[in-house]
């Protein structure tokens, strides 16, 4: 059974780096990404998260963690998650755009206010609980490899693309509002 996580993963870290690879030349190109590259980031969340989901139910790799502490760390994470990657969602007002389909607008507001990647923050967020939740050893380091992965995706593929795309107002935001959470720095982001 374990073997069948481990073949899985090797697919899904394979399938993920032809994505970002597509994903950088697209975005190298100035455009916004393809329906089929859009879809494959889609699915390669949606299998992965499952992969961590199943690893936690199957308790891989049980990491010697108290179940209360555990059900209580991993409970507030997982809801702190979700709600951070709902607000960013909410936000967006478009699938399009949630799915990097559509670059109309630099979006400052709401969540945006007080982090730039408040999605990705909330999908480390909800896989760290989950990992605790079943505290799995081998789900936890699929979500480290997860964090890992969109981090990289985020300051060498997304932010250099935002900078081509949305220029100085980019520039400002960034200098302006914390990657993942904080206190916006100076005045108020102006960028829209």
């Amino acid at each position: 059974m374990l073997y069948i996580f481990y073949i899985s993963t090797g697919i899904f870290i394979g399938f993920g780096l032809y994505i970002l690879f597509r994903t950088k030349r697209t975005y190298e190109r100035g455009e916004t990404l393809p329906i089929g590259v859009s879809l494959g980031w889609w699915v390669l969340d949606t299998a992965w998260t499952i992969l961590v989901v199943l690893s936690s139910l199957h308790k891989l790799w049980p990491l010697p963690i108290e179940k209360i502490v555990a059900f209580v760390c991993g409970l507030a994470l997982f809801v702190a998650g979700i709600i951070l990657t709902l607000a960013g969602i909410f936000e967006f007002r478009s699938l399009r755009k949630v799915s990097g389909m559509e670059a109309s607008k630099l979006i400052t507001t709401g969540i945006y206010h007080w982090s730039r990647n408040p999605q990705f923050l909330g999908l480390y967020f909800a896989l760290l609980g989950i990992s605790l939740l079943g505290r799995s050893g081998f789900a936890l380091l699929l979500t480290t490899i997860a964090i890992i992965y969109c981090h990289y995706y985020i300051v060498k593929v997304e932010e250099p693309y935002l900078e081509r795309i949305f220029g100085a107002n980019y520039i400002v935001y960034k200098s302006r509002t914390p990657r993942y959470i904080g206190i916006p720095k100076g005045k108020e982001n102006t960028a829209k």
